[in-house]
Order: structure tokens, then sequence, then C-alpha cells
């Protein structure tokens, strides 16, 4: 039993966390194990300081006491998970992020009721598939549902009848999605709403991320081929045509992403600083696309004439892939983009910020998600000044076969 003294102090390491005050957070989680070292909220907090400082290994050491203190704590094994994959560790990652379908907030398209109702019928790893209808729920972020969507080919490979659940911003992109013999969407005057799974018909339904976990899939089996979403031929021309009628003759046209999702919590560690944009944008050898949405995207289109404006005015999912599939490059922050271009096998540099998603690993330039994505990591948290000078110096280079000839091959 864990003292009064240590919780007390947990909650106070744990609100030190979310004002950003990893220092403070620290020293504060080192006093609660210091006053009883089998509290697993002190632990906790200490993985989450140690991985934003990209203290790997003590992270996932933290990580491992605390799920061991308090193993049915689905938040636990789910942290657990984050720091198991990005460590490469797939198999065990994957087994352990199915505690999230047990949390409260988890964000799985289906009403929680049902979710408990129906828990009978959640397909079990190694479950059959073939013949039977599966109902696969999609979960977490766009650019989430983006990078797993690979996934549902090969499920119907296996005989499987998909129906599949999404948002509606996701349907035109899953639509072009091969295996899915239909497509559950929330009604236009209702957005937000969740299925209720008691009142569909399949045999067994499964989370769209637990699909790595039923087919095995580990470092060296990602399966990456690369385009499984795809685009309009000739929309994609329209939008060159586009921007060749607004550029310079010869010049790359180079797609740019600077800004997460400002609702998500982490958004401040993806996300450069005006200045750093300004940077970017020195680089006159190209002309650059400015493929940024919201209301970030309309200062560079204010403040620097020579850019390709081509968000205006916000489009669908789907325009948005055609509208990076024109480019040449496309240079992103970690967010949806990224993994939009990837799936569609497009050339894509990535500015990973100093603690990763647990996708993009630790140390290497390149990823096994993405074959045609090159890597450029923080050194640094929160400054992107050296890793805005490494996309800098290729791009500035303007070598022949710069963009085709500069992603690795595994």
């Amino acid at each position: 039993m864990t003292t009064p003294a240590a919780e007390i102090l947990a909650g106070a390491a744990k609100a030190l966390l979310e004002l950003g005050r990893l220092d403070l957070a620290r020293r504060v989680a080192a006093l609660v194990l210091t006053e009883d070292s089998g509290c697993a909220n002190g632990h906790s907090v200490l993985t989450t300081v140690h991985e934003a400082l990209a203290e790997w290994s003590e992270g996932h050491e933290h990580g491992r006491r605390a799920v061991g203190l308090l193993p049915d704590s689905p938040q636990l094994r789910y942290n657990l998970a984050l720091s198991t994959l990005r460590l490469d560790n797939y198999r065990t990652g994957f087994a352990l992020m199915e505690a999230r379908i047990d949390k409260p907030d988890w964000t799985g398209l289906a009403i929680a009721p049902s979710r408990a109702a129906e828990r009978h019928r959640l397909l079990r790893p190694g479950g059959p598939v073939e013949g039977r209808d599966i109902l696969v729920i999609t979960e977490q972020g766009l650019g989430d549902c983006i990078m797993f969507a690979r996934y549902l080919p090969l499920l119907a490979e296996r005989g499987a009848r998909i129906t599949l659940t999404c948002s509606p911003p996701l349907r035109p992109i899953f639509e072009g999605v091969a295996g899915i013999a239909a497509l559950l969407v929330p009604p236009p005057d209702q957005p937000l709403a969740k299925i209720n799974l008691s009142q569909a018909e399949f045999d067994a339904w499964v989370p769209l991320m637990s699909l790595p976990l039923h087919l095995g899939t580990e470092l060296a089996t990602v399966p990456a081929a690369v385009p499984y979403l795809s685009v309009d031929a000739r929309r994609v021309a329209a939008w060159r045509e586009r921007y060749d009628t607004a550029g310079r003759p010869g010049a790359a046209k180079v797609g740019l992403v600077f800004q997460a999702n400002p609702q998500s919590a982490s958004a401040p560690d993806r996300s450069l600083a005006p200045s750093e944009v300004a940077r970017l944008l020195r680089v006159s050898e190209v002309d650059w696309v400015n493929l940024q949405g919201g209301a970030a995207g309309r200062r560079p289109a204010a403040e620097h004439p020579g850019i390709i404006d081509a968000l205006g005015s916000e489009i669908p999912l789907d325009e948005f892939a055609t509208a990076a599939a024109a480019t040449d490059l496309l240079v992103t922050v970690d967010t949806m983009a990224a993994h939009c271009a990837g799936a569609l096998g497009h050339p894509v540099w990535i500015m990973v910020p100093y603690s990763p998603h647990w996708c993009w690993g630790v140390g290497r330039d390149h990823t096994p998600w993405y074959p045609t994505a090159r890597l450029f990591r923080q050194t640094v948290r929160r400054d992107w000044a050296d890793v805005v000078q490494a996309v800098m110096q290729p791009l500035a280079a303007g070598a022949a076969g710069l963009f085709a000839n500069s992603f690795p091959t595994a």
C-alpha cells in the first residue's frame, strides 16, 4: 500500500509535468520514490520525464516497474507499450497496446457501453477471420488511421469481409483502400457520433490499431509496400499545373507543413516557430508550396509573397493528399501530412521532435513504415535550429535528382 505522502507528492509531480516543468517534476518524483519506492505513480512520472529527455532505457525501466506495481492499470500498460514500441520491440509493445481499449478515454469509434457489452465478440489474437464479417473500429488521430490503413488489405487477403467505421473526414481516404467491403460513417448532422456495437451485425470486431498484433508484426516484418493510398492522377496534374503557373519554370516544388494540430497536447513539441519557418523559406533554390492548413498557414502566405499558397481555404483530406502528391517533395513536421505522403509513396522529409512518436524509433534517419521518408531529428529538446539547417543544406545544394535519390531503400 503506497503511503499517503507518496501519493500526494506523485500528484504534485504530475501537475508539474502538465505545466511543462520537467526539472521540478523530476525532483519531486525522486522524492516520491525516496518516500515510497513502491509508488507506481512516481515511477510513471519518471517514465514521462526520462522519455521527454530522450533517456530511453531509464524511462522504459520506470514504466516496467510501474506496471509491475499496478498490473491492472490500463494507462500504465499503455504507457509501457509506447515505450516498448519506441525501442523497436513490436511483439511485446503491440500486446501491451491492447490495454488502451480499457482506458476510459479510449478514442475508438464505438460507444463505451456497447464495447463492454460486445467484449465477447472482440477479435482475439490468432482468432479465425476467414469467411467472417469483421467490423474494424478506427481510433486516435488522422495520422494513426492513415498509418494503419495498410493492414486492411492484408486482413481481407486472409478471407475477412471488412466493414470499417470511420469519421467523415476519413471517408474519401478509406474509399480508396483495397479490401474494405463497406464503410460506416456518422451522418452529416452528427459527425462525432459513435457506433452502437450492440446494434451492428458482425461476427467479430477489432480496433484498427490492433491489426499489427493480429498479423504478427515485428520490426523486420512491417508491411511497407507503398502506395496503399491512391489519388486521382488528373487531379494531381491539375494541382501541378497550378504550382507551375504560380512558380518558376524548372524549380522544384517543395511542400511545407510546419505545425501540428494545435489541439494536441504535444503540438508545442512538434511545431516550428515562425522564425524557423522564415529560415526555411530563405532557401530560394526551390519553389515553396504552403500546405499548412488553419490560421497558422495564413501567416507565411501574408509575409512571404514568393510562396505558392495552396491552401487559401480549407480542403478535404483527399484533396490535401492530391495537393501533396503534386509536389516534388513534402517537408513536414510529425503530423498527419507525414503519414499521408508516406502512404502515397511520395518523397517526404519529416522533422522529428527530440522525444519522437514510437513509429519513428530512435537514432535512425529512416523508418520501416514509410520507405520514401527521411527523418531529420532534433538534437536539443524544442530547438529546431539544427533540424532546419539539416533540411536547408540539401535543398540549397539543388543537386539534380536530389529528391529521387535521397531515400533509404530498407
